[in-house]
């Protein structure tokens, strides 16, 4: 899984979705979009060849991503999708994947019961399915949220209008709203083919909901006949029929506790900048945390706890809270978000800001909150992940051993 399919899985797959509620269309409007579907579904129905190219735009947390996507449907069935670090081809009754960086192998099982269930079977789940083919193959009902490769759940059209597209050009807006967003697709007013979206996709965490802009623009074209026909070649690569034997196994991510921990030098939000191996004869405490984090602002308070123990009861023990991949555009933005945070929830204890991820990858963190205990040698004592209601006891318990065998 390259950057940008993280960086979406980060910004959406965080929290459940409740938020955005869909205004029921009239029956007048109904009816006109009833008609519009039917003529989009003709439009990629109708062509016996068909090709479709987009570059996706994926904007999130002050980063932007762009990806390469193509679908290819040659008269004979014959299929072939290029989608980020993945290609599909179907030809001649088989199913072939290749995966970005397995040189030696591919996948390779007969197509059977077709695209959706054998992408379902190896994948894991139909998401990676493009749109068009959905709307090739009979199963309209489900294309829209494939635009967004499942990441849009339960999209309603609420409404459909001549408008303009982001340069400007005059198409057909179709406006659809579901629990986790808005978006707006863009349609040829000729043809009734997708020319492009536009979609805003946020999960519900109230005001501090990190969201990620997802942008399309597409060119499709009907044939009789592909100019190319769609074909596989093996090469010297061996068949393997499984994703656990195209993939070798990750090797478990080595514990870092016992070595020396990652130096860093960061800003600090109302202060001055930290830099960690400065801080030597001092055990640090820090904790990884973003504003859009539930398990995050559980554990906050009793981060908090523990730092007013610290600062009454020791003079040899630091605390930072360490803001990692936060939603703001930049260091400005983020600066904002993170002290309105502190503010509101009226932390003392001091925040870095990260606005890369160098520190958690040094750190090896996957997810947050991770809190991390470094003795007076620069050395990793402990490393806890996820939310502990025991938090603060844990804590204390670590520091005041470490305070005894120093």
């Amino acid at each position: 899984m390259n950057r940008s399919w993280k960086m979406m899985s980060l910004a959406l797959g965080v929290c459940g979705a409740v938020g955005l509620s869909a205004m029921p269309a009239s029956a007048a409007d109904q009816e006109q979009i009833d008609a519009l579907m039917q003529q989009v579904t003709k439009a990629y129905e109708t062509p016996k060849a068909f090709s479709n190219s987009s570059t996706m735009t994926i904007s999130f947390s002050g980063e932007k991503m762009e990806e390469q996507i193509s679908s290819i449907f040659g008269a004979d069935g014959s299929i072939e999708l290029r989608l980020p670090n993945v290609v599909i081809t179907v030809v001649d009754g088989y199913f072939y994947a290749e995966i970005a960086g397995v040189e030696d192998a591919y996948l390779k099982r007969p197509i059977g019961e077709g695209l959706v269930k054998t992408v379902t079977d190896v994948f894991g789940g139909p998401e990676i399915i493009p749109f068009d083919y959905r709307l090739r193959s009979g199963l309209s009902e489900g294309w829209i949220e494939s635009m967004t490769f499942g990441l849009m759940p339960q999209p309603k059209i609420t409404s459909v209008a001549d408008g303009k597209d982001g340069d400007g050009v005059e198409v057909k807006v179709i406006e659809v709203s579901g629990p986790q967003g808005e978006m707006k697709i863009f349609l040829d007013p000729d043809t009734h083919l997708v020319t492009g979206a536009d979609a805003q996709i946020t999960p519900d965490q109230g005001p501090e909901a990190m969201s990620a802009r997802v942008s399309m623009k597409m060119r499709a074209k009907g044939y009789e006949a592909l100019p190319k026909k769609i074909s596989f070649d093996a090469g010297t690569r061996k068949a393997v029929a499984s994703m656990e034997e195209l993939l070798p196994a990750q090797p478990q991510p080595k514990s870092i506790s016992g070595e020396m921990a990652p130096d860093f030098t960061l800003p600090q939000y109302a202060g001055e900048e930290v830099t960690l191996s400065k801080l030597r004869g001092k055990i640090v405490v820090i904790d990884f945390w973003a504003t859009w984090c539930g398990p995050c602002r559980k554990g906050l308070p009793l981060l908090q706890q523990f730092s007013d123990w610290a600062g009454k009861n020791t003079d040899d023990v630091v605390v930072y809270a360490v803001n990692v991949w936060e939603r703001g555009e930049d260091m400005e933005e983020v600066v904002e978000m993170v002290g309105d945070f502190w503010t509101q929830n009226k932390y003392t204890m001091p925040t870095l800001i990260s606005m890369t991820d160098k520190i958690t990858r040094d750190y090896g963190v996957n997810g947050i909150p991770v809190t991390v205990v470094i003795d007076k040698d620069g050395r990793i004592a402990k490393m806890h992940s996820g939310f502990s209601p025991r938090l603060f006891e844990e804590l204390k318990a670590e520091v005041e051993q470490l305070r005894d065998e120093s």
